[in-house]
């Protein structure tokens, strides 16, 4: 599991590279761009509120790709427990039949 957690963090660094590139690439086009200052301005904005609303819908998937990734590891974990307990119960009867013979 130690191999997951690193794969979405390498996953989310990727993703946050890719905003940030994608962001500094927009603001440095509108600045090369011969605009008057209220043209650029409404410009920048604009990128800005569309980045945001990007960003927004990349944390909403994530939240659901966590959400199902979480409920498969708690089944997974349920499963285990139950299966460890039915091996420990298993384990101390015959304990306990080994010592009666004994």
């Amino acid at each position: 599991m130690a191999n997951d957690d690193g794969g979405a963090r390498d996953a989310l660094a990727l993703l946050v590279a890719i905003i940030v590139g994608a962001v500094m690439g927009a603001v440095t086009a509108l600045l090369l761009a011969p605009k008057s200052g209220e043209e650029l301005r409404g410009d920048i904005s604009d990128a800005a509120h569309r980045a945001r609303e990007r960003a927004d819908e990349l944390k909403g998937q994530m939240a659901e790709k966590y959400e199902g990734l979480r409920a498969q590891v708690e089944e997974h974990i349920k499963s285990h427990t139950k299966e460890a307990a039915e091996a420990t119960e298993e384990l101390a009867e015959d304990v306990q039949a080994n010592l009666e013979e004994a």
